[in-house]
């Protein structure tokens, strides 16, 4: 976990998590075209190169980013970030299989474990669609919402 937490701020110190520039300037059309993106960023400080797979979904004219960080050692953590709201739950529903339930939430984030993440990938690698559900404190659905997995296998090999 002390690694997923450092990999975490990482990215949000390099602007990727929460308002990174696929929730700027397109979010909404980004979600209409359900298009997979890859990008990388180097954190200035620690010279650390941060690389991203994602898509944006947008629900109720908020968006969320659906991320994994990319580890050369194969760690390849599974984030949903969106607006500073209190995030209780989060699951990610690929096709057919069991949902998967998000391992830590806070404001703004869910994030999954490494075992959870891994077979997510898997299941995004194989799938068609995914359900993701973002609960907030209130038990309340701010985010419900399937996404296109068309492109992203393509997409995450970019790494």
């Amino acid at each position: 976990m002390a690694g997923s937490s450092k990999i975490l701020m990482l990215i949000a110190a390099a602007g990727l998590a929460p308002f990174g520039p696929a929730l700027f300037g397109g979010g909404a059309r980004a979600a209409e075209a359900e298009a997979w993106n890859f990008q990388c960023m180097e954190d200035e400080d620690s010279a650390v190169k941060i690389c991203t797979t994602e898509i944006v979904a947008s629900d109720g004219g908020r968006d969320f980013l659906i991320y994994f960080v990319h580890d050369k050692g194969g760690k390849s953590p599974l984030v949903v970030t969106g607006e500073e709201l209190k995030f209780t739950a989060t699951t990610i529903k690929v096709d057919r299989e069991d949902p998967v339930q998000a391992d830590e939430c806070e404001v703004g984030m869910c994030y999954f474990e490494l075992e959870k993440s891994r077979l997510l990938l898997r299941q995004f690698r194989k799938g068609r669609r995914a359900r993701v559900s973002i609960i907030d404190d209130a038990l309340e659905f701010i985010l419900d919402q399937e996404v296109s997995l068309r492109g992203f296998s393509a997409t995450y090999a970019k790494f």
